[in-house]
């Protein structure tokens, strides 16, 4: 068996989330806002919730994506899970309008927001979030770092709080685990708007001597303003509008509640593509929180940058500090 010295750490993590959550979600619920995008970060989140969800013994009634949502499948005494993550606030804009309408729709069902990293540009969004939360009575909310806790028991008044980590350390991927030498290093650098300081990348890089590093960022995910980018970019308007459109019509059958257009085994097929990609490496230096996790899980050697706003390195204090062959890199 291959050593795996990170494991009893890892289960301290769930166990936290069961302590914190098992009390709370007593009945039967359902999941929304799950993502349906390439993003593998983002599905490993929501794998790792249907993993501690499926140790309960309650049944999942409904789950969707912002697309396929339907009022009317939300049942008048069921909890609602609101998808985990790094969204939480004004920088992605689609998860936090859907996530508010659903606080705003249904005051009476027990809404549960899994952790979440709470970030916010602008001090006006801010407030007016802060006005839908605490105008419900029976809100959960869950995050992921200390700055994150901060704001939420500082503004989020009326909501129960909970400091948690992030739902993808239900994963277990032990039986991926390798000890063939690869001899081959990643720098796993995200092509969004997250990106941090990349000088600080380059320097880090060079000062460590780490040669032959080689630069991607996430199977299928492809420099803004490239072709590929922009045919990527209309694929998902299509698909989308297209779940939007058809799900209340006569054609509603080609839309899943889950996937919407796209193919029914994506967010295994997505998580299988993650694992691949990471096991071809023995080293892993990443800018993204779940590039950093999955390399975790899959027990590599692993370094982490911080993103544009502080997430990772904030995560990474709340929780992995003490955890081997795992380190931050900062200024």
């Amino acid at each position: 068996m291959i050593p795996f010295p990170n494991k009893e750490k890892i289960e301290k993590l769930r166990q936290l989330v069961r302590d914190a959550l098992n009390k709370h979600i007593d009945r039967d619920y359902v999941l929304l806002d799950v993502p349906n995008y390439r993003n593998i970060g983002d599905t490993l989140i929501w794998q790792g919730e249907l993993e501690y969800l499926k140790e309960l013994p309650h049944k999942c009634l409904y789950s969707c994506n912002p697309y396929t949502f339907k009022d009317s499948k939300i049942p008048n005494n069921a909890i609602i899970l609101l998808q985990g993550g790094g969204n939480f606030g004004d920088v992605w804009g689609v998860n936090q309008k859907f996530r508010n309408e659903i606080v705003k729709k249904f005051p009476n069902n027990k809404i549960i927001v899994l952790p979440q990293t709470i970030h916010y540009e602008s001090r006006v969004n801010l407030l007016r979030d802060k006005e839908i939360y605490n105008n419900h009575k029976n809100l959960v909310l869950c995050v992921r770092d200390n700055i994150s806790y901060k704001i939420a028991t500082e503004e989020f008044t009326s909501c129960k709080t909970y400091l948690l980590p992030d739902m993808a350390f239900f994963n277990d991927f032990s039986a991926f685990h390798t000890d063939k030498v690869a001899n081959r290093t990643l720098l796993m650098k995200r092509v969004d708007k997250e990106l941090g300081d990349m000088k600080l990348i380059e320097n880090v890089l060079a000062s460590n001597n780490v040669k032959n590093v080689e630069i991607k960022d996430w199977p299928g995910f492809f420099e803004q303003g490239t072709l590929k980018r922009k045919i990527q970019v209309l694929y998902n308007i299509i698909e989308t509008k297209g779940s939007e459109k058809l799900k209340n019509t006569p054609f509603k059958f080609l839309v899943d509640d889950v996937h919407g257009l796209k193919r029914r085994d994506y967010k295994d097929y997505n998580i299988k593509k993650g694992i691949e990609f990471i096991n071809q490496y023995d080293v892993v230096y990443s800018t993204r929180l779940h590039g950093f996790i999955l390399a975790v899980l899959l027990n590599k050697e692993v370094y982490i940058f911080d993103n544009s706003y502080g997430k990772n390195k904030n995560f990474f204090n709340a929780w992995l500090a003490d955890f081997d062959n795992v380190k931050l890199i900062s200024e």
